[in-house]
């Protein structure tokens, strides 16, 4: 099965030969030279862009009531994707408290403002999903200063990363003629909800520890294990099903906007066929969320079924959770 491709699996195939015959080396060659062209370009646009002034973070816990839904994705320089769960009411008509539950993108490339930042969240803990690839890939950067707890609960590591290797090998061989990526994210969110469910208990294991003080968790884009998770609490909490979908469906914007660049690239390489493709892999469908609570029904009858005997919460724990991350 797969984790999310947009990281490691992208660079590896943008910088491997796209062709493999002889009588294809001056294509290559030729797109070769575009790449790096791009690429220069690329990076003279990063480099002119850092030194216009960023707008200071605006921390939506911070703001009045009525303001805070507008900001709930924080604008960090180099964090994508970093949003406040607060403020979604429960089928009992409390609400989720505002900057208690956050999920981000990975802190790759965290600018020092935004290190400050994190450290004034007053984070208890901070969850990792990625792989160790991923994480050698692309090593999360936080201040020496920083005081939260790094947990990691590697999803889709080891010999779960085929994704990476199908893709790199598709773009290698130029054909994804047969590549179905909706299927293939659908299947990967089947596994959330089947292979991974320990990993998942250790998850709300580490909020329930964290006893209403702020978290936050992530994975490369945070919208797939990060999406699978954030949507798990939220039903626990009492958030409608509706309501959950929206969260999970803000991804989408966000996490392709992180990645335009490397999509820019492969379509430069490899045509609108794979760009089409890999951007469908860089978002996210209702289909792919709704695939995985289909599994949980399957496998165990009912999603309360699921937190008792899947995840290992009893009453209490519930209980706890709602009391301290509910108005």
């Amino acid at each position: 099965m797969a984790y999310c491709p947009q990281c490691a699996s992208i660079r590896a195939m943008l910088c491997s030969s796209p062709l493999n015959t002889r009588d294809q080396v001056g294509e290559t060659v030729n797109k070769k030279k575009l790449f790096w062209s791009a690429f220069a370009v690329l990076a003279l646009s990063i480099t002119v862009i850092q030194f216009i002034p960023s707008e200071p973070v605006v921390i939506p816990s911070r703001l009045p009531a009525e303001q805070r839904e507008a900001h709930r994705v924080l604008n960090f320089e180099g964090i994508s994707n970093f949003r406040d769960l607060g403020g979604y009411a429960t089928t009992q008509g409390r609400k989720i408290r505002w900057g208690k539950l956050y999920r981000s993108g990975n802190f790759a490339e965290t600018s020092r403002a935004d290190q400050k930042v994190l450290d004034g969240l007053t984070l208890k803990a901070l969850i990792d999903f990625r792989s160790l690839a991923e994480k050698e890939e692309e090593p999360n950067q936080f201040a020496k200063s920083s005081k939260f707890k790094i947990v990691e609960i590697p999803i889709m590591d080891g010999g779960d990363n085929s994704v990476g290797e199908e893709i790199i090998a598709r773009f290698d061989s130029g054909d994804f003629s047969d590549f179905e990526p909706t299927a293939f994210m659908i299947e990967a969110n089947r596994e959330f909800a089947k292979t991974f469910t320990p990993q998942f208990s250790q998850f709300i294991q580490e909020v329930l520890k964290a006893k209403g003080q702020p978290i936050v968790w992530h994975c490369s884009a945070g919208k797939d294990r990060t999406g699978f998770a954030a949507a798990i609490l939220l039903r626990i909490l009492g958030v409608p099903d509706d309501v959950i979908m929206s969260d999970y469906m803000l991804s989408r914007d966000y996490a392709i906007a992180a990645r335009q660049q490397e999509l820019s690239l492969v379509r430069l390489l490899q045509g609108k066929e794979a760009a089409d493709k890999i951007a469908i892999l860089l978002g996210v469908e209702e289909a792919w969320l709704q695939a995985a609570f289909d599994t949980i029904d399957e496998q165990y009858g009912s999603f309360d079924n699921y937190i008792h005997q899947a995840l290992g919460l009893d009453d209490t724990g519930i209980t706890t959770l709602r009391n301290t991350l509910l108005e």
